[in-house]
């Protein structure tokens, strides 16, 4: 007995509170970790209310709170169907409203007291996430401590806590989304399965009890089985792509009960609890179904199905155990026996169900295949798992105790024979999330858990091996040894996570919900309400309203589309109240994708005709500086979106509208730059966010550089190096200006590696005007502003919003067989910025020309929202000014000319045309001047059409 035990025993009072404390102290603990998670999760919420609303981070957060908002209204239905979105379609998602919806709606039922304000909705829903991030460390608990005793639990906690991985990034407040349900969910599943098949290992039921009817036998299998059943359909019910799990558990249930066969055990106890807990799933699943289909993203019959399979699995195995049981086959026949079965059906259903085995197989491998498909490339929770490091980065070395741990238990599984069911079924958990985590990073929320839990496994487990207890005489060594292992897993997750005050305190809801909301607000004040384009007065499409599901919705006349980036729609949705044309569901980007790389306004158009209703059209484009953006390499949330669209188009790709370009950083490293070719500015979405609609003139701007060569052998383009520059340019420059094109076209001549143009908004050649697409509104936000980029490649607003309309045609005369040039100033109130807006045609012999217009410069106030039209924000401030170089009796003449245009005329409300007549001026020519003329006019200017 040491010293420290005679103490003890001199000491009753504290031997009893030691005992006290050996018995409670994981409940203090665990409340102090529990609230420090909650804490460090919702200490940023203020930053979320901006101007008194909410604004939730992220995309799927919106669609959420109006899912909730739904469930508010109609408890406790959800949404069947929304014609709020994929115009014109309409759209039934199975992934929202959901019970995550369900249960936030509750909760703000029950602050509102059965009537809550859309406020208490929001901020309901704006907490939620950081609620069930801290519920998550409960179930996290109990599975540590099943596996290493409450200090496995308590360390479980512990590493959970201070991890600061997607689990933590995914419930922090304001980031609204599923994804922190499916967690809290997916692990109270896991640990209902565990706490099944420990039950049936204790009672070892069989099956002559049930035909016994021996319930008081079978009554606590029956029971934890169907638990655990309900839990997992929950589960499904939260988000039903999780039939991953399904798979997980199925291939816990065939090695296990092989395991169990080779190891002289009957597989019948696990096998009942595994049937009892997949039938309860199937039935309690087949309750929800929404489609007659076989697909992951709805409540559909691959839930029920699937559960069902790996249930009657079960029972089949159990039955083949006992029937080579009583013909004494040997250890090893029942595991050949049962996998040459699976491959046999395997092959049987690629032969017979082709259809059925390219949806297992293309699913599989899209979750744990470690591939990633060309359109899913674009969206980045979807991208796969940078590498190893970020593990590192985020759980400290839990990692290398997990997998320890792991290791452990999976040998003790071949090598044991009573190793506990419960601790195979974690290693499969866990090597099947980590496989999913590396082939779509976003599934790293799951991963969590099981690192928490094997690394609580290994602490407990490692205490419990040194005996330390109240009891025992309490060595030094014992305590180093104890506070070194909790320091080793503990101490990186403080020293380089990201949960310090610092930033985790910088959490928001970012500048691009904020550069898009003013937008979007003025949207939704300045266009017709959906169902009153074109006739005024009131909304004819309920904004709550419940419509029955359905292939393709019927929009009525009035009723329209605002086209954008699929990645934009639920803000579209939610803060215009308007109906986009793609959403986050990825829904309508076969019409997005293609119409904003159309390299021409009529190709365009037919994409929009071929989708659009007779009555119901596409009436608005919605643009960010991101669509037009090509360098997304650019730190954080700075980066572009033009590579995307080009992923859902066959025949193209990025590099048909830019290339990339290396350039080396003051501290030696790299970084990408791009520069464009002249696809990329005949493309929609440059034309409209750059040009807004007008002709673009190339610049003497050139790209240059020089390819270089890697350690490695590769080819790469880089700043030029060691070249005689022209006077005035400095070394190793790849975007070089001229004073003339004359003088940059020259340069380009003499230099193969160069490119005229293709930098910010210079084109290499001239790009055309449009003719039916005009700038309305936009944010006052510009991106400069926030971000401090490069003058050259500075962004006039961060959204712009286009409206399509007829045109106005204008008719006229002038010079025959000569370019007429037109030109007329607008001005964005919203950045008190204004532009040119130019076009130019040819006359025919006899002097005439036509023209379409999308720009009025009058009459905007006779036509707004009342008459079902745009209260126009961006308004001319000048008339239509012509201009053309002709010849009059010989001599060489400018023609001038000016015409107004009205609203009317442009929407398509008034069917004249505009007319002007070209008259001649004096050109300026030296010191003296030729023909009869107004107003002396210099070449240059009529060339520009000023």
């Amino acid at each position: 007995m040491s010293q420290s035990r005679g103490y003890l025993d001199d000491n009753p009072e504290l031997e009893s509170a030691l005992e006290w404390a050996e018995r409670w102290y994981h409940v203090p603990v665990l409340l102090v970790l529990l609230g420090f998670m909650l804490w460090n999760r919702v200490r940023s919420w203020q930053n979320f209310i901006v101007d008194g609303e909410v604004l939730f981070s992220g995309n799927d957060a919106w669609y959420h709170y109006r899912s909730t908002q739904y469930v508010v209204q109609n408890w406790p239905s959800t949404m069947p169907f929304d014609p709020w979105t994929n115009f014109p379609y309409g759209t039934s998602n199975g992934q929202f409203g959901t019970l995550f919806d369900q249960i936030i709606a509750t909760v703000a039922l029950i602050i509102g007291l059965g009537s809550p304000s859309d406020q208490t909705v929001a901020m309901t829903v704006l907490f939620a996430p950081a609620v069930f991030g801290t519920l998550v460390a409960i179930p996290t608990y109990l599975i540590g401590r099943r596996l290493g005793g409450r200090l496995g639990g308590v360390t479980a906690v512990t590493v959970m806590a201070f991890s600061t991985g997607w689990l933590l990034q995914r419930s922090l407040v304001g980031f609204s989304d599923h994804h922190v349900a499916e967690a809290l969910f997916q692990v109270l599943g896991v640990l209902g399965v565990m706490v099944a098949v420990s039950v049936a290992a204790r009672d070892k039921p069989i099956y002559e009890q049930f035909l016994e009817r021996d319930i008081d036998a079978l009554r606590d299998t029956i029971s934890w089985s169907m638990l655990a059943g309900v839990a997992i359909a929950l589960y499904l019910w939260v988000w039903p792509p999780g039939v991953l799990l399904l798979g997980i558990l199925g291939v816990f249930f065939l090695l296990r009960l092989c395991l169990e066969y080779v190891h002289d055990s009957s597989p019948e106890h696990t096998a009942i609890a595994g049937a009892i807990t997949m039938i309860t799933t199937a039935v309690v699943s087949a309750s929800r179904i929404t489609v007659l289909e076989i697909t992951a993203t709805s409540q559909s019959l691959l839930q029920p199905g699937l559960a069902l399979a790996v249930g009657l699995g079960c029972v089949f195995m159990a039955w083949l155990a006992r029937f080579m049981e009583q013909r004494e086959y040997g250890r090893y026949v029942y595991p050949a026996t049962v996998f040459g079965i699976l491959a046999i059906g395997a092959v049987l259903m690629a032969v017979l169900t082709p259809t059925l085995w390219e949806f297992f197989t293309r699913n599989v491998m899209r979750v744990i295949g470690f591939s990633i498909s060309e359109t899913a490339s674009t969206v980045g929770e979807a991208a796969p798992l940078p590498g190893v490091g970020k593990l590192f980065a985020w759980h400290g070395f839990a990692v290398i105790v997990a997998a320890i741990g792991g290791l452990f238990l999976l040998a003790k599984q071949f090598l044991s024979d009573d190793a506990p069911a419960e601790e195979l079924l974690v290693v499969v958990w866990a090597v099947f999330i980590l496989s999913a985590t590396f082939t779509q990073q976003r599934f790293e929320y799951y991963l969590g858990a099981p690192i928490a839990v094997l690394s609580g496994m290994v602490v407990g487990r490692f205490i419990r091996w040194f005996d330390f207890s109240a009891d025992d005489g309490i060595e030094y060594y014992q305590v180093i040894t104890i506070l070194a292992v909790l320091l080793v897993i503990v101490v990186p997750l403080f020293a380089f996570g990201t949960t310090s005050p610092v930033e985790a305190g910088k959490t928001g809801p970012g500048p691009a919900i904020q550069g898009w909301d003013e937008s979007l607000q003025w949207m939704e004040g300045n266009t017709p309400a959906e169902g009153a384009y074109g006739s005024g007065g009131d909304a004819t499409l309920d904004y709550y309203g419940t419509y029955e599901k359905q292939e393709d919705f019927d929009y009525q006349e009035g009723q329209y589309g605002v086209l954008s980036w699929w990645d934009y729609g639920h803000w579209i949705t939610t803060r215009a109240e308007r109906v986009p044309n793609a959403n986050p569901f990825q829904q309508g980007t076969d019409t997005a994708a293609p119409f904003l790389i159309a390299q021409n306004e009529t190709r365009a158009n037919d994409i929009l005709d071929s989708t659009d209703e007779d009555d119901a059209k596409t009436r608005y484009v919605a643009v960010d500086w991101k669509m037009a953006e090509t360098n997304g390499n650019i730190l954080g949330d700075r980066g572009g979106k033009f590579f995307a669209p080009s992923a859902f188009v066959d025949g193209v790709q990025a590099s048909d509208y830019y290339s990339p370009l290396y350039v080396q950083t003051q501290s030696g490293s790299f970084r990408q730059v791009t520069f464009q070719q002249q696809a990329y500015y005949e493309t929609m979405v440059t034309r409209l966010y750059r040009f807004h609609g007008s002709a673009a003139e190339p610049q003497p701007i050139v790209i240059d550089w020089e390819n270089k060569e890697t350690r490695q052998g590769g080819q790469y383009r880089g700043a030029p190096t060691n070249e005689e520059e022209p006077e005035g340019q400095r070394q190793g420059q790849i975007v070089r200006q001229f004073q003339s094109m004359e003088e940059a076209r020259q340069y380009v001549e003499q230099d193969t590696t160069s490119q005229l143009g293709g930098y910010g908004g210079a084109p290499p050649e001239r790009v055309p005007a449009m003719e039916h697409y005009r700038l309305v509104g936009s944010s006052e936000t510009e991106p400069y502003e926030v971000y401090g980029l490069p003058s050259l490649r500075q962004h006039s607003a961060w959204t712009k919003i286009f409206e399509r309309v007829p045109g106005a045609t204008v008719e006229g005369t002038g010079p025959a067989n000569t370019t007429v040039r037109t030109a007329v100033e607008m001005r964005n109130p919203a950045t008190n910025k204004t532009f040119v807006y130019r076009q130019r045609t040819q006359t025919d012999q006899n002097g005439n020309f036509e023209m379409t217009v999308p720009y009025s410069t009058t009459g905007y106030d006779d036509w707004g929202t009342d008459e079902g039209y745009t209260n126009v924000s961006v308004r001319a401030e000048t008339q239509y000014q012509f201009t053309a170089i002709g010849t009059n009796d010989g001599n060489r003449t400018g023609f001038t000319g000016t015409t107004e245009v009205t609203e009317g005329q442009v929407i398509g409300e008034d069917d004249s045309a505009a007319t002007v007549e070209l008259e001649p001026v004096t050109i300026q020519q030296g010191n003296g001047t030729s023909s009869e003329s107004r107003t002396p006019m210099t070449e240059d200017a009529a060339e520009a059409g000023a």
